[in-house]
């Protein structure tokens, strides 16, 4: 009994954070639609080129070190061990913090140089002052999750990035009304970071002095060991959480480049930069309506596998490698489809959907990696995670200025593609297929192939026959309305051939969102298997 009240709260906990996350993933990805309308195309770049800094740093501060450190602290055996321990992982990343805090402060103007544009210095320090609040938040955040006590991470992390999105949008409203130019609004903005960062301590910090009030000065692991555990485990989720910010960060250092030697001026190759950075906030969107059922599933993974359960831990991997696939191969192309509408909705223009459509199969890739990585991490399995995740960033590293020289801005989103596809090959090549299996993976592969051609030629068709109708004045009003309509139509492409050629198992359409609530109550159960 006691253990099914303890699984209960560490579901319920689970539950609590993975709305926390939808909430302030979706406010991530969405908030930034605004402020390219507000601050156009060369505003978007220069917040866009400082951007993955911040990304890394949340990364520490929310996702990758939190996670590590509420393992750690779980570890132990006793509350006066847990809190030692606490107090030895906030002094290294203290330093770690302060370092690069130092480094960002002292070095901005070189950084800046390397990007291609000196005047990104300012933004650079403004976003450089997280790193003073990052092991504060890492460690509380940590520490209540290993204690099982999520609301104030929850809390915490959602208020947080509500006070960053205001101030932010305020920031790119009041700098756009009085002709501020775009470096300091961007500097306004990336200052909007450490200034929600406040609040988020605040919460916290409250829940520390009712629950924890101090931390004994007891050495609970040596500092190596605890440091190598820092660095390879919690590099490997860090790694992982940030996959898509690196990424972006080496498109800071390497595709303005690019664009200037291809031939474009300062100025142009600014505006085309800001144009491929759309991309992103759609990427992480899709990201987010793709992978947020994974969450719910993956504590009863790990669960699985510590009791032995392996043929329980095989079947929920597949299941869950098969639902993501489905979901996200379904989102990700539904949007290339629709580009067109979506950009000209969103950003009031039709400039590089080619471009921006070959950026989103990143959704697919990114998705897959993040689970395949999950299921291995759940088994305790780190270096292959490691080395697939350096080897495609290497490439990424290696070939997108070469690219960019070559391509112009559509060799960025295929240096992007070309990574990540090296470094799902490399994982599921080097995987081992006792952890991590599909079933039936060709047939499974070959029938989403199928579907999504399907879906991808009924949604141009429809879009090219209708789409040539002008009955409004406003192409953005139209856009919205023709978007109504097709989703939906693509939608049901999708799904109708799901069930048609039998791709999901009842009890795999039993964890899409959504869709699981009408299965029985269209009487689809014998149709599915």
């Amino acid at each position: 009994m006691k253990n099914e009240n303890k699984l209960a709260i560490i579901m319920k906990g689970a539950m609590i954070l993975s709305i926390a996350s939808l909430i302030s993933k979706v406010l991530s990805a969405v908030y930034r639609v605004p402020f390219q309308n507000l601050v156009g195309n060369v505003g978007f770049y220069v917040f866009q080129q400082v951007y993955p800094i911040y990304g890394i740093g949340m990364v520490f501060a929310l996702s990758g070190m939190p996670m590590l450190i509420s393992q750690v602290i779980s570890e132990q055996d006793s509350i006066e061990q847990q809190k030692g321990l606490l107090r030895q992982i906030f002094i290294i990343l203290a330093v770690f913090g302060v370092v690069v805090f130092l480094v960002a402060q002292l070095k901005a103007t070189s950084i800046a140089a390397m990007m291609g544009d000196i005047r990104l210095d300012s933004l650079i320090r403004a976003v450089s002052w997280m790193f003073l609040m990052m092991p504060i938040l890492a460690c509380l955040r940590g520490y209540f999750q290993a204690t099982l006590v999520m609301k104030p991470t929850a809390y915490s992390q959602v208020i947080e990035q509500i006070i960053r999105v205001g101030l932010i949008i305020l920031a790119a409203y009041v700098g756009v009304h009085h002709g501020i130019d775009p470096y300091t609004i961007g500097t306004y903005a990336m200052i909007a970071t450490p200034v929600s960062e406040l609040f988020s301590v605040a919460i916290l910090v409250k829940y520390y002095v009712k629950d924890i009030k101090r931390l004994p000065k007891i050495k609970v692991l040596s500092y190596r060991v605890l440091f190598k555990r820092m660095v390879f485990e919690g590099g490997t989720i860090c790694l992982l959480s940030s996959l898509m910010v690196l990424m972006q960060l080496i498109d800071s250092f390497t595709v303005r480049k690019g664009l200037i030697m291809n031939g474009l001026s300062m100025l142009d190759s600014q505006v085309v930069k800001g144009i491929y950075d759309r991309g992103q906030p759609l990427v992480q969107l899709g990201l987010v309506i793709a992978t947020s059922f994974a969450s719910a599933i993956l504590p009863s993974l790990s669960l699985a596998y510590r009791k032995k359960k392996l043929k329980s831990f095989h079947h929920l991997a597949s299941e869950m490698l098969r639902v993501s696939m489905f979901l996200t191969v379904g989102v990700a192309v539904g949007m290339i489809s629709l580009m067109p509408l979506i950009n000209r909705l969103l950003f009031n223009s039709v400039q590089q959907n080619t471009t921006i459509s070959i950026f989103m199969i990143s959704v697919i890739l990114t998705t897959m990696i993040t689970i395949y990585s999950s299921i291995l991490q759940s088994a305790n399995h780190f270096k292959v995670t490691i080395i697939s995740i350096i080897i495609g960033l290497t490439v990424k590293l290696l070939i997108t200025q070469t690219m960019v020289i070559y391509m112009g801005i559509i060799g960025a989103s295929i240096s992007t593609v070309v990574s990540l596809l090296i470094m799902l090959m490399f994982t599921v090549k080097f995987a081992p297929k006792t952890i991590v299996n599909i079933e039936q993976k060709w047939l499974f592969m070959f029938k989403l192939a199928i579907m999504a051609i399907v879906m991808l030629v009924i949604e141009l068709v429809l879009m090219q026959f209708l789409g040539q109708y002008v009955f409004i004045h406003s192409r953005r009003l139209q856009a919205i309305i023709w978007l109504v309509l097709f989703i939906p139509v693509g939608a049901a492409v999708f799904g109708g051939l799901a069930i048609k050629m039998k791709l999901l198992t009842y009890q795999e359409w039993q964890s899409v969102p959504v869709i699981n609530k009408f299965i029985d109550k269209w009487g689809l159960k014998n149709e599915i298997r």
